[in-house]
C-alpha cells in the first residue's frame, strides 16, 4: 500500500501545532506501482522438523513434563519403551532427565528411580554395530594399511552411530559386491537424493582403508551405498571406536561396556560437576566490578548488580539440584562411592597427600558460601549409606573439618549452625531433626487429610481441650478432652488430652476421689467414676484405696478391650492350638462413635486397607478402627471386604493384607468368628474364586497359615470348610495350598505337628477320601 500523501499545515497528527513540513518527498500515486504481490516458486513456508531427533525430544519432553509421582510407574514405562536407535539419542535422553532433575530437586529421587530403570532397560544398546574390518589390529595408531587376502585374518572394530538417514547415497546395484567394487574404485561416482525411500542397514565394512556403509530397499530390493576414507570418519561425523580387535565378541564386549547408560550418566555428572567452573568465572567478574564500580553512574551499577545477582543465583540453583541429584544417584547404586568422595573433596577443598589429606591452599580454594550449603545438602542425602565402617577414615577427616567450620566466628551463623546441625544428626544416626517436605502422591496427601480429620473428630467428640479438672475439693468439672492430670480430689474431670505432649499417649495419671477415668487412668481414688473398660475396681499404681481403677493405658468402652501384646508371634514348632475361647473375646461396640452404614463402612475397609499396604503403621490402622466400631458388624464387614479383596489382588499385596488383619486381631479389634466368616465365604466358592485367579490356593493356604500362628484358625475347622466344597477335584488342592505354605513358613516339622495327630489325619481322611490323603500324606506326613 502506498503510504499517505504529504499533508499541509495544521491537517498532521493532533492539529494544532504542527508546524514543520513533512521530511518525506513522495511520489504521487499515479505514479506507484501498484502491481499485486506474486508468489515464488521457492518462497519460505513453515515446517515441521519431522527429523528422528526431533521426534525423541518431543516425546521426551512430553512425558517428563506430565512425570508425578503418582503417574511415575506408567510414564516410567513409556519412557523405556522409546527405541534408543543411536549414542546421540541415548545421550540426548540423558541430557533431558537430567536438567529436569536439576531445574526440580524436590523431585530428583524420582528422576534418580527414572535413570535407573532407564538403566536396566538400556543395558546392551541395540544401536551398537560391529565393522569387519581388514586392519591389523597389531599395527600402531597411523600404520599404512594392508590389503589382506581372503585366506588373512579379520579384525573388528565397532560404532554407535550408524544410521540409515544419509540424504544422498551411491546407487541403486543390484547385488552387494557391486556395491563394494564402486567404493574401492577410486572413480568419483554421482550420488543421488534419498529422499523419502526406505532403507534398511544391510552390512558394515572396512575394507583398504575405506569405511563402507550398504543398506537395502525392501520396495525395490536394490542396494545403496555411502562410503569415505577411515581417515576422514570424523569430518564425516561417523563414529569409529579407536581400538582394532581380533575377535567380534572382544568387540561386542567393549562396545557394550563404553557405551551403557550408566556410564553415560556418569559422563554428564562428570561434565554437570565440573560446570562449577563457571562460578569461578562469576567471581571474577564481581571482582572486576567491584574496582570499576566507582566510575559507573548510579543505574548502571544496578543494572550490573541485578544481572550478576541473577547469575549467582541461577547458579546456586544449578549446583545445588546437581549435588542433590549426584546423591539420589549414589544412594540407588548408580555411582560409585569414589564419586562421592571425590565431590565431598572438591567442596571441602580437600586434596590427598601422602596418603591421606590435607586442606587446599590459596586464594582460590577458600570454602564459598555455596560450598558450605551444598555439602550440607550432600550429606543429608547421602550421609546414612556413606557413613560405612570401610569409610571412617575419611568421615573423621570430614567431620573433623566441619566441626572447625560450625565453630568458625567468621563465617555465616547460618551456615555454623547447619554444619552444626549435621554433626548432631550423625550422632543420631542420621536421623532428621524434623520431618523434610517432599513431593507427594495423591494418596499421601489424600491420607494426611484424613489422619487430620480423625484427629479433629477425636477432639470434638471429646469437646475439645478440656480442664484439667477440680482440684483439691474443687468443683471445676473438666468434663472433655483428656488432660494427663485427670480430674483432682472432689472434681468431676474425666481426664483430658494434655496438648502438650502430641504423642499419642494417653497418660492420664487421674483423679483422686471422684476423678473420672480416661485414657490410661492410673488414678481412681476413694468412690472414682471410672470410665474405663475396665471397672473391676481395686487399686492401682497411682490409685487411692477402694477406687474403682481404670484400665491401665485402656481404652474408652467404644474401643474394646487393651491391645494384646505387640511382640511378634512365636513361629509354630509343636502345634497350632486351638482358641482358648471359642468365638474368641469380642471387641467393644457402641460408645460415642460415629455409626456408618454397611457401604460406607466397606468404603473405609477399603480406604484402611490402601493406607495399610502405603505405610504399615499399626497406631494409625487402629485409630481408623476405632471410628467405626460403634457400628453394628463393623469388624466382620471390615474383615470380609479386605479377604474379598485379598483372593483376587497382587501377589505383593496379599501378604500386608494378612498382616493387616492379624494385626487387627492381637490388638482385639476383630473376633476369631469375622475372620471365620470370611475365609469358610473363600474356602466354600473356591472353585469360582479359581476361574480368575488360578493361584487362589496358594492364597487360601497362605492366609491359613498367617491365622493359624496366632491361634485364630485350626486345623478343625480347616477341613470342616474344605468338606462343603461342591468340586470334589478342589478339595486336595485346599489341604495342599494349606501344607505347602506352613512348610514353607516353618518346616517339615511344623506341618507333621498340625497335620500329623491322629484326629487330624482322620478328618483329612473323612473329606479326601483315602487316596487322595494317602497321596498328601506320602508327600508331606
Amino acid at each position: 500500500q502506498a503510504p499517505p500523501p504529504n499533508k499541509g499545515r495544521g491537517q498532521g497528527r493532533g492539529g494544532r501545532g504542527h508546524h514543520h513540513q513533512n521530511q518525506y518527498d513522495y511520489p504521487p500515486d499515479d505514479e506507484l506501482d501498484n502491481t499485486p504481490l506474486v508468489k515464488s516458486s521457492n518462497c519460505w513456508k513453515p515446517s515441521k522438523d519431522n527429523s528422528v531427533m526431533a521426534k525423541l525430544e518431543k516425546q521426551v519432553k512430553g512425558i517428563l513434563n506430565k512425570m508425578t509421582k503418582e503417574k511415575f510407574d506408567k510414564l516410567s514405562l513409556q519412557m523405556c519403551d522409546i527405541p534408543i536407535l543411536s549414542y546421540e539419542m541415548l545421550t540426548l535422553v540423558i541430557k533431558m532427565v537430567y536438567e529436569k532433575a536439576i531445574s526440580e530437586p524436590s523431585f530428583s529421587d524420582m528422576y534418580a528411580n527414572l535413570c535407573y530403570r532407564l538403566s536396566q532397560m538400556v543395558k546392551k544398546g541395540t544401536f551398537i554395530k560391529i565393522i569387519e574390518s581388514d586392519e591389523d589390529p597389531l599395527a600402531e595408531s597411523g600404520a599404512e594399511i594392508v590389503d589382506y587376502e581372503p585366506s588373512g585374518s579379520v579384525s573388528y572394530r565397532w560404532s554407535n552411530d550408524v544410521s540409515t538417514s544419509d540424504a544422498e547415497v551411491v546407487g541403486p546395484f543390484d547385488e552387494e559386491k557391486e556395491c563394494i567394487d564402486a567404493a574401492l574404485s577410486g572413480e568419483d561416482i554421482d550420488r543421488i537424493k534419498r529422499e523419502d525411500m526406505e532403507l534398511t542397514l544391510h552390512r558394515l565394512l572396512i575394507k583398504r582403508g575405506t569405511f563402507i556403509k550398504i543398506m537395502h530397499s525392501a520396495a525395490t530390493g536394490k542396494y545403496y551405498t555411502v562410503y569415505f576414507p577411515v581417515s576422514k570418519s570424523d569430518e564425516c561425523g561417523q563414529q569409529l571406536s579407536l581400538e582394532i580387535f581380533t575377535s567380534e565378541i572382544e568387540a561386542q564386549s567393549h562396545a557394550t561396556k563404553m557405551n551403557t547408560f550408566k556410564r553415560s550418566l556418569l559422563n554428564k555428572c562428570e561434565d554437570e560437576f565440573n560446570k562449577q567452573d563457571i562460578y569461578t568465572d562469576w567471581k571474577v567478574e564481581k571482582k572486576e566490578y567491584e574496582k570499576n564500580k566507582a566510575k559507573m553512574e548510579k543505574k548502571e551499577r544496578n543494572e550490573k548488580e541485578e544481572e550478576l545477582e541473577f547469575r549467582r543465583m541461577k547458579i546456586k540453583k544449578q549446583m545445588l539440584g546437581n549435588i542433590k541429584f549426584i546423591g539420589e544417584l549414589y544412594k540407588l547404586g548408580m555411582l560409585k562411592e569414589k564419586i562421592m568422595r571425590f565431590c565431598v573433596h572438591s567442596l571441602l577443598k580437600l586434596e590427598e597427600y601422602d596418603g591421606g589429606l590435607r586442606s587446599k591452599s590459596g586464594e582460590d580454594d577458600d570454602m564459598d558460601e555455596e560450598d558450605h550449603e551444598a555439602l550440607c545438602n550432600l550429606f543429608k542425602t547421602i550421609g546414612k549409606t556413606i557413613d560405612n565402617p570401610k569409610a571412617q577414615p575419611y568421615m573423621r577427616i570430614y567431620f573433623g573439618k566441619m566441626s572447625t567450620l560450625s565453630n568458625d566466628q567468621t563465617l555465616s551463623s547460618r551456615y555454623r549452625f547447619m554444619y552444626a546441625d549435621l554433626i548432631e544428626m550423625r550422632t543420631k544416626g542420621w536421623k532428621l531433626r524434623r520431618e523434610v517436605e517432599t513431593a507427594k502422591t495423591l494418596d499421601e496427601i489424600r491420607k494426611d487429610a484424613e489422619r487430620d480429620e480423625r484427629k479433629a473428630q477425636m477432639e470434638s467428640q471429646q469437646g475439645g481441650y478440656g480442664g484439667r479438672g477440680g482440684g483439691r475439693g474443687g468443683g471445676g468439672r473438666g468434663r472433655g478432652g483428656y488432660d494427663r492430670d485427670g480430674g483432682g480430689r472432689g472434681g468431676r474431670g474425666r481426664g483430658g488430652y494434655d496438648n502438650r505432649d502430641r504423642d499419642d499417649r494417653y497418660d492420664n495419671r487421674g483423679g483422686g476421689r471422684g476423678g473420672g477415668g480416661g485414657y490410661d487412668n492410673r488414678g481412681g481414688g476413694r468412690g472414682g467414676d471410672n470410665r474405663g473398660y475396665d471397672s473391676r475396681g481395686g487399686s492401682n499404681r497411682d490409685g487411692g484405696r477402694g477406687g474403682g481403677g481404670g484400665y491401665d493405658r485402656g481404652y474408652q468402652s467404644n474401643r474394646g478391650p487393651p491391645p494384646m501384646s505387640s511382640a511378634r508371634a512365636p513361629p509354630v514348632v509343636n502345634k497350632i492350638l486351638p482358641p482358648a475361647a471359642a468365638g474368641g473375646a469380642r471387641p467393644g461396640a457402641g460408645g460415642g462413635g460415629q455409626v456408618f452404614d454397611a457401604d460406607k463402612l466397606k468404603l473405609r475397609a477399603n480406604n484402611m486397607r490402601q493406607e495399610w499396604i502405603t505405610d504399615p503403621n499399626e497406631k494409625e490402622l487402629l485409630m481408623s478402627i476405632d471410628e467405626v466400631l460403634a457400628s453394628p458388624d463393623a469388624s466382620k464387614i471390615i474383615v470380609q471386604t479386605n479377604l474379598d479383596y485379598a483372593a483376587d489382588c497382587k501377589e505383593a499385596e496379599l501378604e500386608k493384607i494378612i498382616k493387616m488383619i492379624v494385626a487387627l486381631y492381637k490388638n482385639r479389634r476383630v473376633a476369631i468368628s469375622d475372620i471365620e466368616v470370611a475365609m469358610t465365604d473363600i474356602v466354600e466358592f473356591i472353585d469360582s474364586f479359581a476361574c480368575d485367579n488360578p493361584r487362589i490356593f496358594d492364597y487360601v493356604g497362605d492366609m491359613f497359615t498367617y491365622f493359624a500362628n496366632v491361634n485364630a484358625l485350626t486345623v478343625d475347622w480347616l477341613c470342616n470348610t474344605t468338606s462343603k466344597v461342591a468340586d470334589e477335584g478342589c478339595k486336595p488342592k485346599v489341604i495342599d495350598g494349606a501344607m505347602k505354605s506352613l512348610k514353607k513358613a516353618f518346616g517339615d516339622r511344623a506341618v507333621q505337628s498340625c497335620f500329623g495327630g491322629v484326629s487330624e489325619r482322620s478328618a483329612m481322611e473323612k473329606v479326601l477320601g483315602t487316596a487322595k490323603f494317602q497321596e498328601l500324606a506320602a508327600a508331606y506326613l
